[in-house]
């Protein structure tokens, strides 16, 4: 017995029944509207030309207040390698760039913070930063000059692994190269006081904190193949982690002042806290004794 029943053609293609899509979301949306009440506008607070200009980045090419005042000299404890910094701390991506390759496996793969100590900081007057970025750059060229300009007999006669020790060690060229550059020594040293600074100190200007800026003394500096000729450089301050490691230059210019011990972190200039030298301190304790004998 046949149970299937065939359907009509107009329900097989559909036709049957026929809805009209949308009626009740019409409906219920008119209900809606109908029984919420209409949203009062928020007023906008008016923004001035202070906060719009606060909201503005910095562009790349003005550095910020301060930066080059200080120099940051680290040193590698076993090594001796050298990283001239900007700032306390050093950054892997900007000290990499100052390492020259010297031999298989004596190019640090990473800069490991037990490994690297400051050897010294170099601080200039307040308002001198370009004066600290000449002296950054010309200590970097000078370095890259070392590694890679060499011609001495007798690193040639060395084997690889001893040369790339040899020039590995840039303790005593930096501070070689230090004493040169703060001399004014160099095309484009601004260590040179400038015409353009005598007349700022003339005139009684000042930096964006109202401080003076101090034109220095009169200093002799020989040039190659001239007679001595005077003048006048920036003052500028060293401040040495090890008291020994200024004798690695033959002389040091008079703009130069010397100091041992280390500025501490987060310390505004003029605040730091300065340790005595060995010498100082053996005297202090060796004074009770002789007054009590």
């Amino acid at each position: 017995m046949n149970t299937l029943r065939r359907l009509p053609l107009l329900s097989r293609l559909g036709f049957g029944t026929r809805t009209i899509p949308g009626m009740r979301h019409a409906s219920t949306e008119a209900t809606v509207a109908a029984t919420t009440p209409a949203a009062t506008p928020v007023p906008v607070p008016a923004v001035d030309g202070a906060q719009k200009q606060g909201k503005e980045r910095r562009p790349r090419s003005i550095p910020p207040p301060g930066h080059g005042e200080r120099l940051w000299v680290h040193n590698h404890i076993t090594a001796n390698l050298i990283v001239y910094s900007l700032t306390p701390e050093m950054r892997s991506t900007k000290a990499f760039r100052q390492f020259a390759y010297t031999g298989k496996k004596l190019v640090p793969a990473k800069l490991r913070k037990d490994y690297w100590r400051p050897m010294a900081v170099v601080e200039f007057a307040a308002g001198k930063g370009d004066v600290g970025r000449s002296v950054f750059q010309k200590l970097r060229e000078l370095k890259k000059r070392h590694l890679l300009e060499w011609e001495d007999e007798a690193l040639l006669n060395m084997s690889r692994r001893e040369r790339g020790k040899a020039l590995n060690d840039q303790r005593g060229n930096a501070v070689a190269d230090l004493a040169h550059v703060l001399a004014g020594r160099g095309k484009g040293n601004k260590v040179v006081v400038t015409e353009e600074d005598e007349e700022q100190g003339k005139k009684g200007r000042g930096n964006k904190k109202g401080q003076k800026i101090p034109l220095d003394g009169v200093v002799e500096v020989k040039k190659d193949g001239e007679a001595a000729e005077k003048v006048k450089l920036h003052q500028a301050t060293v401040y040495w982690a090890n008291e020994q490691d200024k004798y690695f230059a033959q002389e040091w210019t008079e703009n130069v002042n010397h100091v041992v011990g280390l500025p501490e972190k987060g310390t505004n200039k003029g605040e730091e806290v300065v340790e005595p030298a060995a010498s100082e301190t053996e005297a202090a304790a060796e004074a009770p004794k002789t007054e009590a004998d």
